[in-house]
C-alpha cells in the first residue's frame, strides 16, 4: 500500500498531497481495531509473538502507576503481540475511544529540523512518498509513533545522533523535605537579683543568666524520585531506499531514567537564648545584670531522598529493505537510576539572649553568644536499577 493510499484510508486530503503540499492534522480513531491497523498493521506472528513474551518480563508492569493499568497493558498487548481480549477488555476499550491522532503527510516530506513530539502527546502518524533527512530527527517520548515511507533519502541528520528516536521519559525529582522543627519563644529569661533587705544589694543578686536555647530539629529527608517513564511503542517501515545514500539510517531508543531524589529539609532554626534577668537595684545600691544565655544550634539538614529507578523500555519493529540490512543502524541505551538527591542546609543558629539590665551603678550583663549552624545532610543514595532499553526488532522488507 503506498502512501497516497494510505493518506486516503486515514480520510486525508490527497489532492492537497498530490499538489506538493504537506498536511499535517488531526484524525479521530473510533475503535481500537481501527488504532490497530493504524500503528500495527503487518507485524508478523514471530514478532508478535516476541513482544508478547517480552512484555511479561518488563519492570513496569508491577508499578500499575496508570488507570486500569492491568487492562491497559493487555491492550498493548492486543495491538503489538498476541493477546487475544476478553469481552470485558472489549468493553473497556469501548470507553477509550475516539483518539486523537496526529498526522503528518506529504509525498515528499523533508525533515530539516529536529522535530519532536511528547511527553504523552497524542499518537503521531508520518506517512511519506519520499521521506528525507537533511538535517533533522524524528523524536517520540513516551508517545505512539508509527513512520511509513514509500523511499528513504538520508542525507545528513540534526543535533541528535540519530534520525529517528523512540525514547521515554525521565521520572520526577522527589519532593523537598520538610525544614526541621522550630521555637517559638526565646529559652527561659534568668532569674532576677533580689534585695538582701530593703536598700541592700550584694554580690549573691546579681541577675541570672539566661537559659540555653534548644536546638533546632532536624531537616526531613527528601522524597525518592519517580521512576522513569517507559517509551510507547512503535513502528517504522521503510518500503524502499535509496542507492545514492551515503550515510545510514540510524534508529535509537532509550526508556525512562529515574528522577533524582529530592533535596533534604533545611534544619530548623535553633532557638533563641534567654534574657540575663535584672541585676538587684535597692535604694542606693545596684548589682551586674545577668549574662544572655547562649542561642541553641541550628538543627541538622535532612538527607537527600533516593533517587527513582530506570524503566524498560517497550519493543519497537523496524521493517527495511533486506538488500540494504547493512544501511539499517540500531543503537539503544540503558535508562540510568536517578542521582540522590542533596541533603538540605544546615539550620541557623539561634541569637544569643541579650544581657540583663544592672542595677544602679552596674553594668548590664553580655549578651549570649549564638549557636552554631547546623551540619548540612548527607546526599541520597542513587536509585537501584537501570531500565533495560527496549528490542529493536528488524524486519526484513524485500
Amino acid at each position: 500500500m503506498g502512501y497516497l493510499e494510505r493518506a486516503e484510508k486515514m480520510g486525508l486530503d490527497t489532492a492537497a498531497l498530490k499538489r506538493g503540499e504537506t498536511v499535517d492534522t488531526t484524525i479521530l480513531v473510533t475503535s481500537l481495531e481501527e488504532y490497530r491497523d493504524l500503528f500495527a498493521p503487518d507485524i508478523p506472528d514471530e514478532q508478535r509473538s516476541k513482544f508478547s513474551k517480552s512484555l511479561q518480563s518488563k519492570s513496569f508492569l508491577a508499578e500499575k502507576r496508570y488507570y486500569n493499568a492491568d487492562q491497559m497493558f493487555k491492550l498493548m498487548d492486543y495491538i503489538y503481540g498476541t493477546h487475544s481480549l476478553t469481552d470485558d477488555e472489549r468493553s473497556f476499550s469501548k470507553h477509550l475511544f475516539p483518539v486523537r491522532v496526529r498526522v503528518t503527510a506529504a509525498d515528499n516530506l523533508e525533515v530539516t529540523t529536529d522535530m519532536s513530539e511528547g511527553p504523552a502527546a497524542a499518537p503521531w502518524v508520518v506517512n511519506a512518498g519520499t521521506l528525507t533527512f537533511n538535517g533533522g530527527s524524528l523524536t517520540a517520548i513516551t508517545t505512539q509513533f508509527t513512520l511509513s515511507a514509500d523511499n528513504l533519502v538520508v542525507i545528513r541528520g540534526g543535533t541528535n545522533t540519530y534520525h529517528v528516536g523512540i525514547m521515554g521519559a525521565k521520572g520526577t525529582v522527589g519532593t523537598t523535605g520538610a525544614t526541621g522543627s522550630s521555637y517559638s519563644s526565646a529559652a527561659a529569661q534568668g532569674d532576677n537579683g533580689g534585695e538582701a533587705s530593703p536598700g541592700i544589694c550584694t554580690s549573691s543578686h546579681v541577675g541570672g543568666t539566661g537559659g540555653t536555647g534548644g536546638a533546632g530539629g532536624t531537616g526531613a529527608t527528601g522524597g525518592t524520585g519517580a521512576n522513569g517513564i517507559a517509551n510507547l511503542p512503535a513502528t517504522i517501515t521503510i518500503r524502499a531506499w535509496d542507492p545514492s545514500n551515503i550515510s545510514p539510517f540510524v534508529v535509537a531508543t532509550m526508556s525512562g531514567e529515574g528522577g533524582q531524589g529530592g533535596t533534604g529539609g533545611t534544619g530548623g532554626k535553633g532557638q533563641n537564648g534567654g534574657k540575663g534577668g535584672k541585676g538587684c537595684d535597692s535604694g542606693c545600691e545596684g548589682e551586674n545584670g545577668g549574662n544572655g544565655g547562649s542561642g541553641g544550634a541550628g538543627g541538622d539538614g535532612g538527607a537527600g531522598g533516593k533517587g527513582g529507578n530506570g524503566t524498560d523500555g517497550n519493543d519497537i519493529f523496524v521493517y527495511f529493505p533486506s538488500q540494504y540490512a547493512t544501511m539499517y543502524q540500531p543503537t539503544s541505551q540503558s535508562a540510568a537510576p536517578g542521582a540522590g538527591g542533596t541533603g538540605g542546609n544546615g539550620g541557623e543558629g539561634g541569637s544569643g539572649g541579650a544581657g540583663g539590665e544592672g542595677g544602679k551603678h552596674h553594668d548590664n550583663g553580655v549578651s549570649g553568644s549564638p549557636g552554631r549552624t547546623g551540619q548540612p545532610g548527607i546526599s541520597g543514595d542513587s536509585g537501584s536499577s537501570s531500565g533495560a532499553p527496549g528490542t529493536l526488532n528488524f524486519v526484513p522488507v524485500n
